[in-house]
């Protein structure tokens, strides 16, 4: 989930095709991608499409009233990661994105050898959580796995976060994963209750994991290579489905 140059929007979006205290970018792995690399960019916000970025302190300084003007509706901030991990940009970024009149959403980087309830604790003491913000994020990628785990072990932790910050903020979390990590890992029925934000890239629809093909996905990860008005290199364009229901008020 990546400066004094600022990048100018010229894309057409069509729908539906659209551990350590010291973290290393390669921690946060990502789905594959095409050959195809060129960056993408976004263009304008109409009929009620509903673009977002995710970003963390890769993207540097962030002009958010740039990114509202662009058309970006919804912005997820990186929090946390593993136990002791916390985004040095994360509270920057939360009042910018709020500030501007976004809608704002935190996530967290789960690791797979650091204990789930006190990745909960960590994230719920460091996010900035309020009524209106788009549900939790609980990122789950193949570089959060560290040594072995078997999936059912996996997919328990990964529930004891979930649950944990259910209970304490009242709302249900959303996963975000790719369909190849998510058939390999998760497989628990219990996990379609969280809606699903999907990753994948260059192609036409998103492909879901198996636990969530009837619900289908909320929000979908379509690039990492985008640009943006107001954003300092590349970050991360989401689409929110529209064919599901707003679950917060966008505008």
């Amino acid at each position: 989930m990546r400066g004094s140059l600022i990048w100018v929007i010229c894309f057409g979006l069509i729908l539906f095709s659209c551990g350590s205290n010291e973290e290393s970018k390669t921690v946060e792995s990502t789905p594959p991608q095409t050959e195809n690399t060129a960056p993408e960019t976004i263009e304008k916000n109409e009929n009620q499409t509903r673009l977002g970025i995710d970003v963390s302190h890769f993207q540097g300084d962030i002009d958010w009233n740039e990114i509202k003007e662009a058309g970006i509706l919804f912005a997820y901030d990186k929090a946390t990661q593993g136990e002791t991990y916390v985004d040095p940009d994360y509270k920057e970024n939360h009042i910018g994105a709020k500030n501007a009149g976004l809608v704002h959403g935190s996530y967290h980087f789960f690791m797979s050898n650091d204990d789930p309830i006190k990745q909960a604790k960590l994230f719920l003491a460091n996010a900035l959580y309020e009524k209106g913000d788009l549900p939790p994020v609980l990122d789950l990628e193949s570089g959060g796995i560290k040594g072995e785990i078997t999936r059912e072990e996996f997919e328990k932790n990964v529930l004891a976060w979930l649950e944990y910050v259910e209970a304490e903020l009242g709302v249900k979390p959303i996963v975000y994963t790719n369909h190849s990590f998510g058939d390999q890992y998760l497989s628990d029925g219990k996990l379609a209750e969280y809606h699903l934000w999907v990753a994948e890239y260059g192609v036409d629809k998103p492909k879901v994991p198996k636990v969530w093909e009837e619900q289908g996905w909320l929000i979908w990860q379509r690039t990492e290579r985008g640009t943006v008005e107001g954003a300092i290199g590349q970050v991360d364009h989401d689409l929110y489905n529209p064919e599901k229901p707003a679950i917060v008020e966008f505008e």
